[in-house]
């Protein structure tokens, strides 16, 4: 969960130690867009030539079947299936009519050469509809980069579909106390590769990343207060942001990565800033009575969505970057907060309560619908995936809090398990 202020880190102090985790029957948390439909490419081996390294050569094939059966946008033809394929040798045509008839829409054909410490994959992307090649690409690299052959394939072959990169080389970062305190950390999508990024001894609070990810917002009380500031986390180059008076809080950067909002205020009064990333004086954007907190930029830049107790209870509302146009966003729920942009700038997924747990949302810009997924215990702190196919949330359900990201049928898949792990910030590729 990322920072709230005191009325809400109270709220859900008490839920979360009143209530048991509940027992429900598990739930699925579709998130892809309405109409979008899988893609099934064929991937049969790929042949290697002499020299090239057996090990490498079948971690590479494995580790690409594998990121692409953990995405909603493309699948690989099931082995089974593939199994059934003749191949008819001078005859191409004849082998795409029985990929076809076996569920593939599209044939990934290669091959694999090396020498030494390097590997070397060539690859064409078939349409087996019109039999054109749809992609082609040469990747070449050590033969311990492997998975990161195939995941770069991956990521441009989701691209290819979606015109947004994939997962497979995106990274999470999260608190965790993993430490002994609530430290930075980062791992890749899938939980693996967890490295810790600071080794303060104090609290941090609410990581966002830059757009190109090189840079890591992040409160801290590093200095007492808890102040604003962002790290590069390829370098450990740390400086501060904003000192303003009391709380700072909840950074989001702008989609241009040039300014980043967050909350600040004292005594009782919190509202929007907006400040320069190369520094600068902070703007206010908002001067509503209560707290305002939590923004969350739109994927074009243009507005701003945010928490604001101005009507009683916490409740989404969105402005126009430079403050003007405020309105309200949600009516059905008694709480709404931590409000994430899905990169399709259409849907706003949200933390919500029901029944006395905290839930996902997710909001259709377009309609004004919302769809609440109540899963076991606290689910909160919902996160989109770059290519917005994916959901990473925080969920109590196993007892401690853990990271989640939900599978291509939106079944939730724990990935963290070593203390408690909260915030999760998504970004495609570290710089």
């Amino acid at each position: 969960m990322r920072q709230r202020l005191l009325f809400s880190c109270v709220l859900s102090f008490a839920v979360a130690s009143a209530l048991p985790v509940a027992a429900q029957e598990e739930v699925y948390l579709k998130v892809t867009s309405p109409g979008l439909t899988r893609v099934m490419i064929a991937l049969p081996a790929f042949p290697s030539r002499p020299g090239t390294d057996p090990g490498a050569a079948a971690t590479l094939l494995a580790t690409l079947r594998k990121d692409l059966d953990e995405t909603a946008v493309v699948g690989a033809v099931p082995e089974e299936n593939a199994r059934l394929v003749v191949v008819a040798p001078g005859n191409p045509a004849l082998t795409h009519q029985r990929w076809r008839a076996v569920g593939a829409q599209f044939l990934l054909e290669g091959g694999l050469a090396g020498a030494g410490t390097q590997i070397v994959l060539e690859v064409r992307l078939f349409d087996l509809t019109s039999g054109e090649i749809a992609y082609s690409r040469r990747l070449q690299g050590a033969v311990n980069l492997a998975p990161t052959i195939a995941h770069t394939l991956a990521n441009e072959l989701v691209h290819l579909f979606t015109g947004r990169p994939g997962p497979f080389l995106s990274r999470i970062a999260f608190v965790s106390d993993r430490s002994g305190s609530k430290e930075l950390w980062v791992m890749r999508w899938d939980g693996s590769e967890a490295q810790q990024l600071t080794s303060h001894r104090s609290i941090a609070l609410s990581p966002a990343w830059s757009p190109n990810g090189e840079w890591l917002a992040f409160t801290s009380f590093l200095r007492g207060n808890p102040q604003l500031f962002i790290l590069r986390p390829t370098q450990g180059y740390l400086k501060p942001l904003s000192t303003l008076p009391g709380v700072n809080s909840s950074p989001s950067f702008s989609p241009d990565g040039k300014e980043i909002a967050f909350a600040a205020g004292e005594d009782g009064s919190t509202d929007i800033w907006l400040a320069p990333v190369q520094g600068g004086t902070p703007e206010r954007l908002t001067r509503r009575l209560g707290i305002s907190t939590q923004p969350s930029w739109s994927p074009s830049g243009r507005q701003i969505a945010f928490t604001s107790t101005a009507g009683g209870s916490p409740q989404l509302y969105v402005m126009d970057a430079e403050g003007t146009n405020v309105r309200r966003l949600t009516f059905e729920d008694k709480f709404a907060d931590e409000a994430t942009w899905a990169p399709d700038g259409v849907r706003v997924a949200y933390t919500t309560l029901i029944e006395g747990l905290f839930q996902i949302a997710i909001l259709d810009m377009r309609t004004n619908t919302r769809s609440v997924v109540a899963g076991p215990g606290n689910n909160e702190s919902p996160c989109w995936s770059p290519d917005g196919t994916v959901l990473a949330f925080v969920s109590n359900r196993t007892g401690t809090k853990q990271i989640f990201v939900t599978d291509p049928l939106g079944r939730p898949r724990q990935i963290t398990n070593e203390g408690n792990n909260v915030q999760p910030a998504w970004v495609a590729q570290v710089q």
